[in-house]
Parts: C-alpha cells; structure tokens; sequence
C-alpha cells in the first residue's frame, strides 16, 4: 500500500504529440482540450493506435491513463519509456472501468519519450475514441488521506412524472465524486497543495490515485481524472507540522 497520488503535471499538455491513425476531424493534439466529450477528443478508425510523447529534455514519469474512452473489455495499453533510444521501463495493462484504464509504474523513471500502444481488437464500434489522457509523474505526500474522506456520484437525470404517478426518467450524465479529507498534511505538503490548486483553478484536469499500487484493474476502478478544488488549510495540532484539508473532486465529463 502507497499513500495517495495526485497527477498534475500532465505531459500530454505539453509535449510533441504524434500518433499511428486519427481521423482529420478529431486529431491527436485534441488530448489538449480539457473537455471529455467524445466529439472534441482523439479517434482512430479500427482498433489499434500508438501516441507518443516526445520531451525536450529527460523528464519524469510514472502514471499513464486515458479517461472518457469507448474501450472495451478487451482493450490493453502497453507503454514504453525511453531515454534516447533504450527502453528504461516497460508495463502493461488491461482492465477497463468507469471508462478509462490506468498504468502506473512502480516508481518514477527518467525519459524524454513514451510511447502508449491501444489495442481493442473486440470494440464494438470498430474504432477507438480517446478524449482525455494524463502521462506524467505522480506527487505523494509524506502522510495519507482520512478515513472521512467520501465516494459518491452526480446524476444528471430529467424526470417527468404522469398524472397517474407514472415516472420516466432520462438520464443524462453520470458523474463520479470525491471528498478527500487530510488531517496530516505537512508544511513542504501544503506548498505543493497550493501549486495544485492553482493549476487546477485555471481549468486543467487532475489525476487522483487512492493508491498508486492498486493493480491495473483497481486504478481504473477507483482512480479520477476531474476537477478539483479545495476548501481552506486548518492548522488543528497547534504548533505540530500538520494542517487539515478537504478537497472536492469531481469526474469531468
């Protein structure tokens, strides 16, 4: 077990993007919009593609996902970090939920390319469409989240009851929520909750881990690339290295 990781300095925002197949409507440099919707995202026509990140210069990097996706069951991701020509770290993962797939590598490595093969020979639809991506390193810090933190969901959802008590619902969105209270958070913690905060305030998506060593399957279960924002740093212990926080975090959509 890991304490929580927060992913914020998304690489996909900045670095060279080019990929194997995109149809002209819907490039790869998409992955820079912050928005979810399918209509403004990455697609490929079949059900195999390759997106690789150029830096540069060597950067760090440990999270791989892709969010709001239409992969299926059978879908796998491998990614490749290099530094130069030599592979300095190389995982896969397979396991999709809430849509989307999350791979982290056991710790941080140095690179200045990845690569990020989509293979979905099963998908239904016959191509892959990839709205939202995060590839870079993951801030942990030094003590975990509270037991008060919360998991709960947003529905958009318009109902329309008959006069004889008939009800019909058309649901519109389903929108996945976190509260995540920190009782803990140290001096050096609340200087980087401060830069996280402000990143997230301009607009741009975080990448939420519960716990950075879950297997494939459980990331993509319990991890959320959304909104964030967050109340105000208590300091409860007095003179004691530790402020109390709570952040909001919500599914973008």
């Amino acid at each position: 077990m890991e304490n929580c990781g927060f992913g914020w300095q998304n690489r996909v925002l900045d670095a060279a993007l080019t990929a194997s197949a995109q149809v002209a409507s819907l490039p790869v440099v998409n992955l820079r919009n912050q928005q979810g919707a399918e209509s403004l995202g990455w697609r490929i026509l079949g059900t195999n593609a390759v997106l690789t990140l150029r830096l540069p210069s060597v950067g760090t990097w440990r999270a791989f996902s892709l969010h709001r996706s239409n992969l299926s069951a059978s879908a796998s991701l491998t990614v490749s970090v290099q530094s130069g020509s030599a592979v300095v770290w190389q995982g896969s993962a397979q396991g999709v939920a809430n849509a989307q797939m999350i791979l982290v590598s056991p710790t941080a490595v140095q690179g200045d390319s990845v690569t990020m093969q989509i293979t979905d020979p099963a998908n239904p639809d016959g191509y892959l469409s990839i709205p939202l991506a995060y590839a870079g390193p993951l801030w942990q810090p030094a003590r975990n989240y509270s037991t008060d933190s919360t998991a709960g969901i947003e529905l958009g959802a318009d109902s329309t009851t008959t006069l004889g008590g008939a009800e019909f619902v058309d649901g519109r969105w389903y929108q996945r929520k976190l509260s995540i209270a920190h009782q803990s958070y140290g001096d050096a913690d609340a200087a980087v909750l401060a830069q996280i905060l402000r990143v997230a305030a301009n607009g741009q998506n975080i990448l939420f881990l519960p716990d950075p060593a879950f297997p494939p399957p459980h990331l993509a279960q319990t991890g959320l690339f959304g909104r964030l924002s967050g109340g105000d740093l208590s300091n409860p212990f007095g003179v004691a290295d530790r402020h109390a926080l709570t952040l909001t975090h919500t599914e973008r959509l």
